[in-house]
């Protein structure tokens, strides 16, 4: 009974957890805020969402059992992957705040990378008022969801998906100034979010093709976070 409480409870997300709301996106108001030359980066964490899920399989493996069937082998698949992860090199929460700087930096706006600060959790909201930076606005930066998901028809090949939300606030006064959440690669319906279309060329029709071509399959995610980075702070220009 507990492992079929489990799997249910699995299920229920898989089927749902790419359709769902966002936090609400504020867009950046320039007569409000005035230019900016100096951002301080507050700490990007890794995300603690990674997923590797083919929607596109459980109706046709019948019903509830179908569904808990394949719940239980996403979350297999889905360990197996973090797995692979973390036993490389490559972080994508590393990889966000070089890019981040790189992209701002080609604006002219010079970026310091706060690696111990980041938002406290204070009556249910992130509390920023213990950060104390020396720079015209903040940016707070999160992953979401990261993975795999093939969706549609049954035989739907899996497509990188990396969810961020970037959250701008005044350096002073802490308030929000801007905050969007981007959805890349997948194009799921979280509903708010600002699609960002990435690693086109980056397809695969199964599982085993997906774990086999491991360095493919990370390089596609990879693309995605660069292509995110280069839209937000497009977005904030």
């Amino acid at each position: 009974m507990r492992l079929l409480k489990l799997l249910l409870i699995a299920s229920a997300f898989a089927l749902n957890g790419c359709a769902s709301r966002t936090a609400p996106n504020i867009s950046l108001d320039r007569t409000k805020t005035g230019p900016f030359t100096t951002v301080a980066l507050l700490r990007v964490s890794e995300s603690k969402h990674f997923i590797v899920r083919n929607l596109s399989g459980l109706p046709a493996l019948g019903g509830m059992i179908g569904g808990l069937i394949a719940a239980s082998v996403d979350t297999s698949r889905t360990g197996t992957f973090v797995a692979k992860y973390n036993a490389g090199s490559t972080r994508l929460s590393t990889t966000l705040v070089g890019d981040l700087q790189r992209e701002f930096a080609a604006n002219g706006i010079h970026v310091s990378y706060m690696e111990k600060e980041g938002a406290k959790s204070k009556d249910n909201a992130d509390d920023y008022s213990h950060i104390n930076a020396d720079s015209d606005v903040i940016l707070s930066v999160w992953l979401g969801p990261v993975g795999y998901i093939a969706n549609g028809a049954f035989d739907a090949p899996y497509e990188p998906w990396v969810v961020v939300t970037v959250r701008l606030l005044h350096g002073k006064t802490k308030h929000v100034l801007s905050q969007k959440t981007y959805t890349a690669g997948y194009k799921s319906k979280l509903e708010g979010a600002v699609f960002v279309p990435c690693a086109a060329d980056y397809r695969f029709d199964t599982y085993e093709k997906l774990t086999a071509d491991f360095a493919g399959s990370l390089e596609a995610l990879s693309e995605c976070e660069r292509a995110t980075a280069r839209q937000a702070v497009m977005d904030l220009r």
